[in-house]
């Protein structure tokens, strides 16, 4: 563990820990009172320039790991499910109290109405007829640091099983993902000690005008990849696309379980 990564690491060790019924008030409040610096770092690297991409070092990558797996460990209370191996319900808070949160911190909350995988992560699946999914609930919010995604927001989507299918989109094992209680997960610390598995790069995704750019610290350019080529796990690009889009698979019906996408980057225009 970095020690910038400290506050965040301590703020998530409080979450576990807590047993009562009033977090917001008790754990995060105090925190934000106390940590005025991280607010101002966050505030900072939001609004570096870059070209488009602004750089980051290691340990900014660490650091923003730090705070996704606050977020995650909050956003467990809105879902539903025992894949992370326990039945803790997550911190007890709303989710107006989640949004205050993540505004504390000088996120931009979104609860966006158009569904799109930059956006949104399928909680749940509702087989339907339509071929544009429509969501119909938002569990959690989605979060923006600048013009980076932090969080996607959590929603059940209404599509046809062409687009979204059943048993794929919905349970697939979900990549870049510290902890989930509906559906399988992984990330990079999993596998390491409790100190080191912190030193986890975090997946920076960016929109820049009409332009997305997944993954844009990943060494391999899926744009320069042959369609027809294929990987050690024996995906090709369009497979290697979908689950680099939507951190799992929508509609591939393979195994998704040790995939290695994390080297992978792609621009959308």
């Amino acid at each position: 563990m970095h020690r910038d990564q400290i506050p965040l690491r301590t703020l998530c060790d409080l979450l576990l820990e807590y047993k009562g019924s009033a977090c917001y008030a008790e754990v995060l409040t105090p925190w934000l009172a106390s940590n005025q610096q991280e607010i101002a770092w966050l505030r900072s690297f939001a609004q570096r320039a870059g070209k488009p991409i602004p750089q980051a070092s290691n340990e900014d990558l660490w650091h923003l790991y730090a705070l996704s797996r606050v977020l995650e460990l909050l956003a467990l209370r809105f879902q539903q499910g025992e894949v992370d191996g326990g039945n803790w319900l997550g911190p007890d808070i709303t989710r107006q109290q989640f949004d205050l949160f993540a505004k504390a911190l000088g996120l931009d909350v979104e609860y966006t109405t158009l569904y799109h995988p930059f956006s949104h992560e399928v909680v749940q699946l509702i087989p339907d007829v339509n071929t544009s999914p429509q969501i119909t609930y938002h569990h959690w919010s989605g979060l923006m640091l600048g013009n980076m995604r932090l969080l996607r927001a959590g929603v059940t989507i209404s599509a046809s099983s062409h687009v979204l299918r059943p048993g794929v989109a919905d349970t697939s094992t979900l990549y870049w993902a510290y902890r989930r209680k509906n559906r399988p997960y992984q990330d990079l610390s999993q596998g390491w000690g409790s100190n080191s598995s912190w030193r986890t790069h975090f997946r920076r995704d960016y929109k820049i005008g009409d332009t997305l750019y997944l993954n844009v610290d990943g060494a391999k350019d899926l744009l320069l990849v042959p369609p027809d080529s294929l990987d050690d796990s024996g995906l090709n690009r369009a497979e290697r696309v979908e689950l680099l889009l939507n951190r799992s698979f929508v509609t591939t019906d393979k195994p998704h379980h040790d995939l290695w996408p994390y080297d992978d980057k792609f621009i959308i225009e």
